[in-house]
């Protein structure tokens, strides 16, 4: 299965915000530490940049068009 580019970025960008609203409340619970969820926050806010990076420098992954 291939997903475009555009939907594996909106796909990230749910996940960070799910993160944002779950993680404080796990982290108050004791399920996880704080610097875990800062940590995990920081990863998938990195993936993010990378996946709106590449369309610049690969355009064929959007159909020849770069973003």
């Amino acid at each position: 299965m291939s997903i475009e580019i555009e939907k594996q970025i909106a796909c990230i960008e749910r996940e960070i915000g799910f993160r944002e609203r779950v993680y404080p409340r796990w982290v108050a619970a004791g399920k996880m530490k704080q610097e875990k969820a800062d940590y995990e926050i920081a990863a998938m806010r990195a993936v993010l940049e990378t996946l709106k990076a590449i369309p610049a420098r690969q355009p064929d992954l959007l159909g020849g068009k770069a973003a």
